[in-house]
């Protein structure tokens, strides 16, 4: 499918064209569009490229945050969880880190929901460590907002998650 995608965008057909023309093909129309839609990512330019370096070194300093978060307060009361945690955040940085940099759809909207979890993890714990917990949600916020505005500049298509569509509920592509 990902073959046909590209060489029918070679010949200069529009999204929708290629959806139209693949519809019948595809036994699910939404993957389709997911796959239509985010094929090439939007133009790079300087200003794009520059926010998402920013964004992958945001996304090690948060990370770095958070093992020295896991590192300083629960390793001493659990020592065997919070090693645990830290090979997680390690991992989970890798696997985040990698989606940024090679500017993948899901790559961004898997970041943005970590950071958003990330930050109620913050605000939960604010009453026992509130300093940490102001700067962790400050770099979490950021983080988010930063992944949200990079993806909506290189996928216009694509909606929070999705696909966007119009009242009809057809796929927008242009």
């Amino acid at each position: 499918m990902d073959y046909q995608i590209k060489e029918l965008m070679k010949q200069g057909l529009s999204r929708n064209e290629i959806f139209e023309q693949l519809r019948k093909q595809s036994g699910n129309q939404m993957r389709l569009a997911n796959k239509i839609a985010t094929f090439e990512p939007g133009s790079s330019s300087r200003r794009t490229v520059l926010l998402n370096r920013v964004l992958m070194a945001l996304c090690l300093l948060q990370a770095y945050f958070g093992i020295w978060v896991i590192y300083s307060n629960v390793v001493p009361m659990d020592e065997e969880f919070g090693w645990q945690g830290i090979v997680a955040t390690f991992i989970f940085t890798i696997f985040y880190f990698f989606g940024l940099f090679r500017r993948s759809f899901t790559g961004y909207a898997s970041f943005i929901l970590l950071c958003i979890t990330v930050a109620a993890g913050y605000v939960y714990f604010f009453n026992h460590f509130p300093v940490v917990s102001i700067v962790g949600v400050l770099l979490a916020i950021s983080g988010g907002v930063l992944a949200y505005s990079v993806k909506v500049r290189l996928f216009p298509h694509m909606g929070f998650m999705d696909v966007k569509k119009d009242k009809n509920g057809m796929y927008i592509f242009e």
